[in-house]
């Protein structure tokens, strides 16, 4: 077993080591960190640089470069940033992410920043809650829920987690769960990336429908041999919108849309699992009777 002393020195290099791939994030507003996946790109917290387009990297003490943003995903707290110039290596290295971490509540967790003079500072404790994959209060899919329990500092926000293997688990931020400080997992990192690279932001679907939960009286599931309890009521249907296309009426009881039932979960988070494009199934009930429809899911640009 390792000693008080080893421990420790095992930790402090660990955080040196990190701290390599972390830079100081700075705007007109609030301070933030970034972690370099690359090159000239960086991955930071969407919150924490709000609307700024013109931002500056910090890589060490008199080294600014600017950056502009590539992309940001509210949703997920991801933004893009990409720097004027290539980062070099010997001041920022590409981070080293634990792309399948073996996690579990109790482990011990380390958050590395660094400061508006580029002093890296860091933050310990435990892991507190982890689950599997999650949906954000607007119904993006976050692939893992990893809570640990540390104190994030002002500017902690776009830091790295580090567990025992000194790779990085995922970008630390304060904003997707108010007064809890969690890990975005590499996962969503790596997959919301991709798409603002390629968009500049993530689109979600669109069917042009407002909805109401419901619940379907038991006469009518007696009558339709129904096992769903409970729909959603549309209340609106957009003139032109993928709904209308369909034939969707205002008054209509969706039951279930593609894979998912209005039934079993939050509408926002079933509706989240919708991609532009697809063609979903349309089960519902109109007029007492069940009728069914096809759905082309449209666009919706999300910030």
């Amino acid at each position: 077993m390792a000693t008080w002393n080893e421990l420790s020195n095992d930790i402090s290099r660990a955080v040196e080591e990190t701290g390599k791939s972390i830079v100081t994030v700075e705007g007109r507003g609030r301070p933030a960190c970034g972690i370099i996946l690359g090159g000239s790109t960086v991955v930071t917290a969407a919150h924490a640089i709000g609307e700024e387009e013109d931002l500056r990297v910090w890589i060490s003490p008199g080294t600014p470069l600017r950056a502009s943003v590539k992309g940001r995903d509210s949703q997920t707290d991801i933004a893009l940033l990409a720097t004027e110039a290539k980062i070099p290596e010997e001041q920022g290295r590409p981070a080293q992410f634990a792309e399948n971490p073996q996690l579990a509540v109790g482990q011990l967790v380390v958050s590395v920043a660094r400061t508006r003079r580029g002093n890296i500072v860091a933050s310990s404790g435990i892991l507190s809650g982890l689950m599997g994959e999650w949906h954000t209060a607007r119904g993006r899919k976050v692939d893992a829920f990893i809570r640990p329990d540390l104190l994030l500092y002002r500017g902690f926000s776009g830091g790295a987690l580090i567990g025992s293997d000194r790779k990085i688990i995922g970008m630390t931020t304060g904003f997707l769960r108010r007064g809890s400080p969690l890990a975005v997992p590499y996962a969503t990192i790596n997959r919301v990336t991709k798409v603002l690279l390629e968009k500049g932001y993530v689109p979600g679907a669109y069917l042009g429908l407002g909805l109401q939960p419901v619940r379907v009286p038991e006469s009518l599931k007696r009558k339709l041999n129904l096992s769903e309890n409970a729909g959603a009521l549309v209340v609106h249907v957009e003139p032109g919108g993928p709904a209308d296309k369909a034939a969707v009426l205002v008054g209509d009881i969706l039951l279930s849309l593609g894979e998912g039932r209005f039934s079993e979960e939050r509408t926002t988070a079933m509706l989240s699992r919708l991609v532009p494009g697809q063609n979903a199934k349309v089960k519902a009930i109109r007029g007492g009777e069940l009728f069914d429809a096809q759905l082309n899911v449209g666009e919706r640009r999300n910030r």
